[in-house]
């Protein structure tokens, strides 16, 4: 069995969200599972039973030979949207797989991912433009459906599950420094809305938001609690209604376990884009945005700063109207009301959505990773560093076969 390394970029709960669905069938498999990364990706690892977790900043360049020292003693690394792992492992021409959930999102794509081994790409929203940018350029690409966790479908409480998401990416925005929004839609939420009609209201984001939550709505009705991936999705399951911020991987996870949904305001500038293509496929009958109520923002294909920048100002905007938020809770509220009239659309449009492309992708994703790890051995022999080419680096490839240079 391999030993891999597996980062993910530390941004919310998305990219390590996705990487922790294909590591459960790593791990089933007896590969041998090392974590290297920070902030809220970290969170999330550690309730996952890696063999080994080292708290790394891989953002950080101080961070930098320990880095290497982790992905030196490796087989292969599999990265999930981590740009600063794959460099180091390109340089120590390890196997690289590059997991990439936001294929449709990016404004740019480096091209120290163009050659790995195995880039793969969930089919998700609309990605036709960087298709045709870089679809070629990629040397080893292969699409698989939504990675979505497997997880059993249990019997309906009288729950309702609120997801924040991880709320926060330490090199874009930090909650309490630039951006406070899980504070205003809680109170929001707790204004404005009425959920005598739920048993219970647990409301799910990362560690430190959780603890910031419980300090400024000591009394408040919901249960605030950060969930292991698979306990979450658990919750989701066994919930009657699930209101969340625009992220694909909870909208995902929806639309696989027939929870009706209710979107709420986008926390960041890609669940902004998320909610607006949500939208225009009709997967959202019961959503409120931003654009409902303030002016529509242009976010699509410019850079990330720039982009982010554009959305904490007018999250700020909310954060300062009354007005503006109590609409927000009214239409949440009507919502909530009224979830009969649209919960059936909600359920019947996302299994159609995962359905479409292609089911749930995460053991294709798994299948394809062990393929390449067994082809590989049969490439290569074993040493106490890892896999060694009998005279280069493995070039080539897996998915799409064009290339092997022995």
């Amino acid at each position: 069995m391999a030993k891999l390394v597996l980062t993910a970029e530390n941004y919310a709960f998305g990219p390590i969200g996705k990487l922790l669905y294909v590591a459960d069938l790593l791990k089933n498999k007896g590969h041998k599972l090392i974590f290297a990364g920070f902030g809220t990706s970290l969170q999330l690892a550690k309730k996952f039973p890696f063999d080994e977790i080292h708290e790394i900043d891989t953002d950080n360049p101080k961070s930098n030979s320990a880095l290497q020292a982790v992905i030196s003693q490796s087989d292969a690394l599999i990265s999930s949207m981590d740009l600063s792992s794959v460099i180091v492992a390109n340089r120590q021409r390890k196997i690289v797989v590059w997991l990439d959930c936001l294929f449709w999102f990016w404004d740019d794509i480096p091209e120290a991912v163009f050659g790995v081994d195995l880039y793969i790409k969930e089919r998700s929203l609309d990605d036709t433009i960087n298709d045709k940018k870089y679809g070629a350029k990629i040397k080893n690409l292969i699409s698989v459906g939504p990675i979505i966790g497997n997880f059993k479908k249990l019997s309906r409480k009288k729950h309702a599950l609120i997801s924040l998401g991880g709320g926060q990416a330490s090199r874009y925005y930090q909650v309490g420094k630039d951006s406070n929004y899980p504070f205003v839609i809680v109170d929001v939420l707790l204004k404005h809305v009425r959920w005598s009609g739920f048993e219970k209201v647990l409301l799910a984001t990362s560690e430190s938001i959780v603890t910031e939550l419980r300090t400024r709505f000591p009394t408040a009705i919901f249960d605030f609690t950060t969930q292991a991936h698979d306990k979450f999705l658990e919750k989701m399951s066994q919930s009657q209604i699930l209101l969340t911020t625009p992220g694909l991987i909870t909208a995902q996870a929806a639309f696989y376990s027939y929870t009706p949904t209710i979107f709420i305001p986008a926390s960041n500038d890609s669940q902004y884009l998320q909610l607006e293509q949500l939208r225009s496929f009709g997967l959202a009958p019961a959503s409120v945005g931003l654009v409902d109520f303030m002016p529509k923002l242009n976010l699509l294909h410019i850079p990330v700063q720039e982009s982010t920048k554009l959305m904490l100002l007018q999250l700020r905007e909310l954060e300062q109207s009354p007005d503006i938020k109590s609409k927000i809770g009214t239409r949440i509220n009507e919502l909530i009301k009224n979830r009969q009239q649209w919960s059936k659309d909600s359920v019947d449009s996302g299994k159609k959505f995962i359905a479409a492309l292609g089911g749930n992708g995460v053991q294709s994703a798994a299948d394809q990773i062990i393929q390449l790890l067994t082809f590989a051995l049969l490439l290569y022999y074993k040493s106490p560093a890892g896999f060694i080419p009998h005279n280069s680096r493995f070039n080539g490839t897996f998915a799409g076969v064009k290339s092997i240079t022995l």
